[in-house]
């Protein structure tokens, strides 16, 4: 072989097939498998956390109660109750992803599954602190450092609350990436993997609890729930994005 046509086979090696491994690459991780009911089954997830977000936005005891604190504390373990069983739920809308061919939609899966089970765990840890801080006030026992050390351990779990913020955008973020076709080379292109009709019902869910007024994408100073909404009605709702029989 000539030192020329050598040459051009390590070019051709480099610039063709490379490309084309990693074209396989993105359809071997992320294949068109159950991709429309991943994609529900998820929006259905954040359904949930809107009913977090408005326990504690719209209906906060701190608010309802503030005159009355045993009131305030016993609504606040309540509530905790409630977050909990919610979180469950979401994890358990993900649980059967976990063994998904598509290795995305794993990813996607395992990063809600851990920091739901983490965020439980804190809402726990919690509820035991209000409960003790609901002894003490009812013994008359509630001295003001105590009550420091109550709130710096409060602080303390929004710290560990706000990693549970950071894995669900991220999640979120990645979601949108599972339902992008395989069809698509290198997974470069705009060929989503759920058809136009599917593709609307999947707009209908998220617009029944996250409303149509946010803005796409992500944006500084966006709550959780918020970012995750956006993000994902950006590929839903953008024109770039073809559905798969609209191609």
């Amino acid at each position: 072989m000539s030192r020329r046509l050598l040459i051009l086979f390590v070019i051709y090696a480099v610039v063709i097939v490379r490309p084309a491994c990693a074209a396989d690459e993105f359809s071997k991780n992320n294949p068109d498998i159950y991709k429309y009911e991943f994609a529900r089954s998820y929006i259905t997830a954040l359904s949930y956390m809107r009913e977090i977000y408005d326990r504690w936005n719209k209906n906060a005891p701190k608010k309802l109660f503030a005159s009355d604190k045993p009131k305030m504390i016993r609504a606040t373990i309540e509530d905790l109750a409630y977050d909990n069983s919610d979180l469950r739920v979401i994890k358990n809308y993900l649980l059967k992803y976990l063994t998904s061919p598509n290795r995305l939609m794993r990813k996607v899966a395992d990063i809600v599954v851990v920091s739901t089970s983490r965020e439980i765990a804190i809402n726990d840890d919690e509820k035991t602190l209000w409960e003790k801080w609901f002894d003490l006030n009812a013994a008359g026992q509630a001295s003001r450092p105590k009550e420091i050390d109550f709130v710096k351990t409060q602080y303390a779990m929004e710290l560990r609350r706000k990693e549970f913020d950071k894995e669900i955008v991220q999640a979120s973020v990645l979601m949108t990436k599972v339902l992008i076709s395989d069809k698509n080379k290198n997974g470069k292109g705009h060929l989503l993997a759920v058809n136009s009709q599917q593709r609307q019902k999947l707009l209908d869910k998220l617009d029944s609890f996250g409303g149509d007024n946010l803005d796409w994408g992500l944006k500084s100073g966006q709550r959780t729930l918020e970012s995750s909404i956006s993000v994902i009605r950006e590929v839903l709702e953008d024109s770039i994005w073809i559905s798969i029989d609209e191609q």
